[in-house]
Protein backbone atom coordinates (compact mmCIF):
# COMPACT_ATOMS: atom_id res chain seq x y z
CA UNK A 1 0.00 0.00 0.00
CA UNK A 2 1.56 3.28 -0.87
CA UNK A 3 2.02 5.97 1.83
CA UNK A 4 -0.27 8.40 1.77
CA UNK A 5 0.38 11.91 3.94
CA UNK A 6 -2.43 12.71 5.91
CA UNK A 7 -2.17 16.86 6.33
CA UNK A 8 -2.44 17.95 9.22
CA UNK A 9 -5.85 20.39 8.37
CA UNK A 10 -7.54 21.00 5.33
CA UNK A 11 -7.02 24.48 3.36
CA UNK A 12 -8.98 27.41 5.30
CA UNK A 13 -11.69 28.40 3.31
CA UNK A 14 -12.76 31.87 3.09
CA UNK A 15 -15.02 33.20 5.37
CA UNK A 16 -15.39 34.04 9.48
CA UNK A 17 -11.88 33.35 10.96
CA UNK A 18 -11.17 30.25 12.44
CA UNK A 19 -12.15 30.18 16.07
CA UNK A 20 -8.93 29.12 18.77
CA UNK A 21 -11.21 28.27 21.05
CA UNK A 22 -13.30 25.92 18.79
CA UNK A 23 -10.13 24.56 17.83
CA UNK A 24 -8.65 23.20 21.06
CA UNK A 25 -12.20 22.18 22.74
CA UNK A 26 -12.45 20.24 19.31
CA UNK A 27 -8.53 18.57 20.28
CA UNK A 28 -9.69 18.12 23.63
CA UNK A 29 -13.14 16.56 23.14
CA UNK A 30 -11.02 14.24 20.73
CA UNK A 31 -8.48 13.36 23.07
CA UNK A 32 -11.01 12.37 25.37
CA UNK A 33 -12.90 10.03 22.95
CA UNK A 34 -9.90 8.38 22.06
CA UNK A 35 -9.13 7.59 25.83
CA UNK A 36 -12.90 6.76 26.91
CA UNK A 37 -14.20 5.14 23.24
CA UNK A 38 -11.38 4.11 21.40
CA UNK A 39 -10.70 5.17 18.08
CA UNK A 40 -13.14 2.87 16.28
CA UNK A 41 -15.94 4.32 18.42
CA UNK A 42 -15.09 7.72 17.98
CA UNK A 43 -17.35 9.95 15.35
CA UNK A 44 -17.30 13.29 14.00
CA UNK A 45 -20.67 14.17 15.40
CA UNK A 46 -19.50 12.93 18.66
CA UNK A 47 -16.70 14.91 18.69
CA UNK A 48 -18.67 18.11 17.62
CA UNK A 49 -21.24 17.22 20.65
CA UNK A 50 -18.13 16.80 23.15
CA UNK A 51 -16.39 20.42 22.10
CA UNK A 52 -19.97 22.18 21.73
CA UNK A 53 -19.40 22.88 17.96
CA UNK A 54 -21.45 21.81 14.80
CA UNK A 55 -20.25 18.69 12.27
CA UNK A 56 -19.82 21.65 10.07
CA UNK A 57 -17.44 23.05 11.87
CA UNK A 58 -15.38 19.69 12.06
CA UNK A 59 -15.57 19.33 8.42
CA UNK A 60 -14.87 23.11 7.48
CA UNK A 61 -11.64 21.85 9.32
CA UNK A 62 -10.98 18.09 8.28
CA UNK A 63 -12.41 15.94 5.99
CA UNK A 64 -12.81 12.84 8.03
CA UNK A 65 -12.20 11.08 11.15
CA UNK A 66 -9.44 10.22 10.41
CA UNK A 67 -7.70 13.29 9.41
CA UNK A 68 -9.57 14.43 12.58
CA UNK A 69 -7.33 12.07 14.65
CA UNK A 70 -4.02 12.91 13.17
CA UNK A 71 -3.87 16.45 12.99
CA UNK A 72 -5.11 16.17 17.22
CA UNK A 73 -2.09 13.22 17.47
CA UNK A 74 0.57 15.66 15.51
CA UNK A 75 -0.29 18.77 17.32
CA UNK A 76 0.38 17.31 20.54
CA UNK A 77 3.33 15.57 19.54
CA UNK A 78 4.59 18.92 18.17
CA UNK A 79 4.36 20.23 21.92
CA UNK A 80 7.25 17.64 22.90
CA UNK A 81 10.24 18.13 20.32
CA UNK A 82 12.86 15.73 20.55
CA UNK A 83 15.51 17.22 22.77
CA UNK A 84 19.24 18.31 21.76
CA UNK A 85 20.58 18.93 25.08
CA UNK A 86 24.39 18.51 22.97
CA UNK A 87 25.67 14.98 24.58
CA UNK A 88 24.52 11.06 24.42
CA UNK A 89 24.07 11.01 27.94
CA UNK A 90 21.41 13.73 28.23
CA UNK A 91 19.17 13.14 24.97
CA UNK A 92 18.85 9.64 26.00
CA UNK A 93 17.76 10.29 29.18
CA UNK A 94 15.53 13.72 27.98
CA UNK A 95 14.25 11.44 25.55
CA UNK A 96 12.64 8.80 27.99
CA UNK A 97 11.75 11.06 30.52
CA UNK A 98 10.26 12.46 28.09
CA UNK A 99 8.28 9.64 27.28
CA UNK A 100 7.53 8.81 31.03
CA UNK A 101 6.36 12.62 31.49
CA UNK A 102 3.84 11.97 28.48
CA UNK A 103 2.38 8.91 29.70
CA UNK A 104 1.18 10.67 33.10
CA UNK A 105 -0.51 13.22 31.04
CA UNK A 106 -4.33 12.86 31.06
CA UNK A 107 -6.23 10.70 28.99
CA UNK A 108 -2.63 9.62 27.20
CA UNK A 109 -2.20 6.08 29.16
CA UNK A 110 -5.54 4.96 27.73
CA UNK A 111 -5.25 6.31 24.19
CA UNK A 112 -1.75 4.43 23.37
CA UNK A 113 -3.12 0.96 24.14
CA UNK A 114 -6.12 2.03 22.32
CA UNK A 115 -4.43 2.90 18.95
CA UNK A 116 -2.18 -0.13 19.36
CA UNK A 117 -5.33 -2.72 19.02
CA UNK A 118 -6.72 -1.06 16.38
CA UNK A 119 -3.69 -1.04 14.45
CA UNK A 120 -4.34 -4.39 13.34
CA UNK A 121 -7.89 -4.12 12.46
CA UNK A 122 -7.33 -1.20 10.60
CA UNK A 123 -4.91 -0.95 7.97
CA UNK A 124 -5.90 2.89 6.98
CA UNK A 125 -4.98 3.93 10.54
CA UNK A 126 -1.63 1.95 10.61
CA UNK A 127 -0.59 3.47 7.58
CA UNK A 128 -1.55 6.69 8.69
CA UNK A 129 0.24 6.56 11.93
CA UNK A 130 3.03 5.28 11.10
CA UNK A 131 3.66 7.86 7.99
CA UNK A 132 2.48 11.09 9.84
CA UNK A 133 3.79 10.21 13.04
CA UNK A 134 5.67 7.30 13.65
CA UNK A 135 8.25 7.77 11.02
CA UNK A 136 8.86 11.83 11.48
CA UNK A 137 9.67 10.70 15.43
CA UNK A 138 11.80 8.49 14.51
CA UNK A 139 13.87 10.05 12.07
CA UNK A 140 14.35 12.80 14.64
CA UNK A 141 15.40 10.07 16.81
CA UNK A 142 18.10 9.47 14.07
CA UNK A 143 19.41 12.73 13.96
CA UNK A 144 20.21 12.53 18.08
CA UNK A 145 22.09 9.10 17.22
CA UNK A 146 24.10 11.45 14.04
CA UNK A 147 24.72 13.90 16.37
CA UNK A 148 26.17 11.87 18.21
CA UNK A 149 28.13 9.96 16.18
CA UNK A 150 29.73 13.58 15.12
CA UNK A 151 30.61 14.39 18.28
CA UNK A 152 32.42 10.79 18.51
CA UNK A 153 30.45 9.54 21.58
CA UNK A 154 29.12 6.45 19.69
CA UNK A 155 30.81 3.15 18.65
CA UNK A 156 31.12 2.51 15.42
CA UNK A 157 29.25 0.45 13.09
CA UNK A 158 25.72 1.37 15.10
CA UNK A 159 22.53 0.04 13.57
CA UNK A 160 20.55 3.56 14.51
CA UNK A 161 17.00 2.11 14.20
CA UNK A 162 17.87 -0.71 16.42
CA UNK A 163 19.37 1.52 18.82
CA UNK A 164 16.05 3.37 19.25
CA UNK A 165 14.13 0.38 19.67
CA UNK A 166 16.29 -0.43 22.64
CA UNK A 167 16.03 3.28 23.99
CA UNK A 168 12.15 3.28 23.75
CA UNK A 169 10.96 0.07 23.28
CA UNK A 170 11.28 -1.08 27.16
CA UNK A 171 9.11 1.47 28.46
CA UNK A 172 6.78 1.21 25.89
CA UNK A 173 6.49 -3.09 26.55
CA UNK A 174 6.08 -1.70 30.32
CA UNK A 175 2.95 0.63 29.16
CA UNK A 176 1.49 -1.93 27.06
CA UNK A 177 2.15 -5.32 28.62
CA UNK A 178 3.73 -5.83 32.11
CA UNK A 179 2.13 -2.81 33.94
CA UNK A 180 5.81 -2.05 35.47
CA UNK A 181 6.11 1.06 36.77
CA UNK A 182 7.16 3.89 34.15
CA UNK A 183 8.24 7.00 35.77
CA UNK A 184 11.62 9.10 35.66
CA UNK A 185 13.99 6.17 37.57
CA UNK A 186 12.89 3.62 35.45
CA UNK A 187 13.78 6.34 32.72
CA UNK A 188 17.35 7.08 34.36
CA UNK A 189 18.17 3.48 34.87
CA UNK A 190 17.27 2.24 31.23
CA UNK A 191 19.36 5.44 30.04
CA UNK A 192 22.56 4.42 31.64
CA UNK A 193 22.01 0.83 30.24
CA UNK A 194 21.79 2.00 26.54
CA UNK A 195 24.42 4.30 26.36
CA UNK A 196 26.78 1.77 28.46
CA UNK A 197 26.10 -0.45 25.16
CA UNK A 198 26.23 2.18 22.43
CA UNK A 199 28.51 4.91 23.54
CA UNK A 200 32.45 4.48 22.32
CA UNK A 201 34.39 3.23 25.03
CA UNK A 202 36.78 6.46 26.22
CA UNK A 203 40.64 5.73 26.54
Amino acid sequence: MPSTTIPVETPVRPGRPRSLAADEAIRDATLELLATEGYANLTMSGVAAQAGVSTATLYRRWTSKLDLVIAVLQARAEERPVPDTGSLRGDCRAILRDVVEASQTTNAGPILPGLVGEIGRNPELAEALRTNLIAPRRAAFVQVLERAAARGELRAGLDHELVIDLLIGPLYHRLLMTGAPVDDRAADALARLVIRAIAKEVR
